[in-house]
């Protein structure tokens, strides 16, 4: 059975300790969308593994294949490799020759905009090097092992910015990634080729997603959102496989919701109980630090992702930050413009969020706690399947 493993809302779901989770029962883990501006953390032994290009899955021993869909940055592999390797881990990564490759040029340009626009990006240069790929303009793996075609692309694209870059100075650049390029050389292959022949061959595949489902360049709170398809569908093109390969979507949710950087969050919450939501949950990104902004479950969200990624089941991460409340929201609808929305609309900045009280619980054996799940599971006809109660491999429970 080949699975998806997806974020249902903002992104920071906790997909990367889900995807550690469910990695045992498969032979292969396929990341296909995004680059280093994922953080996926993977707590071992009470050893914290912050991931940004690796596949989750790889420490369990899988091999992790970077798909065509992604924008690499080889320096952050290559750091990201080495201190896996000091820990005691060998991922065994596969990485595909026709993936874009994300230079410094890219990290200028995205600099460089963002004086311009606060959209609240990184700055680790996906953005535009995924502009690169869809002006045709973009530099792949394999070109890495070509250097004079390599030095005219990257001319052309600093061209292209008006970056007023130096021969000598995009010449350099060139050698640089070369170098990296030939230090990867035996991991690169066309991934799309050797996937569908270990699917056909009968090996298991667990699909791992980045960011969330709202960030989704074409279904997400456009223009705050990443530019990469982060849902379901962006699997197909994004690893080069077809439709029917796909068994069965998981979708990860948290007990509440977070966001990190601009963009509308209805059911956003301020002050001291933020903050203590906050500071218990360490909502701080994996790959920015930046403190993630706080809010209650957002059910036509949920309602929303599972429409979109066709979810057939659910994993939800972080109850135990929501223990010991009194009082606990749930977000069931908007109000938007007069109207009333079970969906969130493309215009989600004009609404506003309808709730329903639930109470709060001391333990997870409280029937309150099982009342929570029940009301999600009710609103969005989805069966929670897996519940995460900390950080570790082993507070985990199949229900």
């Amino acid at each position: 059975m080949n699975v998806a493993v997806i974020g249902m809302q903002f992104g920071d779901e906790g997909k990367g300790k889900i995807v550690d989770y469910l990695a045992s029962d498969f032979d292969i883990i396929a990341r296909y969308c995004g680059g280093s501006n994922a953080g996926h953390t993977v707590v071992i032994e009470n050893k914290k593994f912050k991931l940004h290009l690796v596949p989750s899955g790889a420490l369990r021993g899988k091999i992790g294949v970077l798909g065509n869909g992604m924008v690499i940055d080889l320096q952050v592999l290559r750091e990201e490799l080495r201190e896996l390797k000091d820990a005691g881990f060998e991922p065994k990564i596969i990485i595909s020759s026709r993936a874009h490759v994300v230079t410094p040029l890219h990290k200028e340009m995205e600099a460089l905009e963002e004086k311009v626009r606060n959209i609240g990006t990184t700055r680790r240069g996906i953005g535009p090097a995924y502009e690169t790929k869809v002006k045709r303009v973009g530099i792949r793996i394999i070109d890495l092992f070509n250097q004079d075609a390599l030095t005219k692309k990257l001319r052309l694209i600093s061209t292209l910015w008006h970056l007023d870059k130096s021969n000598e100075e995009i010449e350099n650049i060139a050698k640089e990634l070369s170098s990296l390029g030939k230090e990867f050389k035996e991991n690169v292959k066309d991934t799309e080729l050797w996937l569908n022949q270990a699917i056909s061959a009968g090996k298991s595949v667990l699909f791992e997603g980045a960011q969330g489902t709202m960030l989704d360049v074409d279904f997400g709170t456009y223009p705050f959102v990443t530019s990469s398809n982060t849902n379901s569908l962006g699997l197909f093109p994004g690893l080069g496989i077809p439709p029917k390969y796909l068994d069965k979507v998981i979708g990860v949710a948290k007990a509440y919701t977070t966001r990190v950087g601009e963009g509308p969050f209805p059911t956003e919450i301020h002050g001291e109980l933020a903050d203590m939501l906050r500071n218990k949950g360490n909502e701080y990104g994996a790959t920015t630090g930046r403190p993630r902004r706080i809010g209650w479950l957002d059910l036509p969200v949920l309602r929303y992702s599972k429409l979109i990624n066709g979810i057939e089941e659910i994993a939800i991460t972080k109850i135990d930050v929501l223990q010991n409340l009194r009082e606990i929201q749930v977000g069931v609808k908007y109000s938007c413009k007069g109207e009333s929305f079970e969906y969130p609309p493309p215009f989600l900045e004009s609404c506003k969020p309808v709730y329903e009280s639930l109470d709060g619980w001391s333990s997870m054996d409280d029937e309150e706690f099982q009342r929570y799940l029940r009301f999600i599971e009710e609103n969005i006809s989805v069966k929670i399947k897996i519940v995460s109660y900390g950080a570790e491999r082993e507070k985990t429970m199949r229900l």
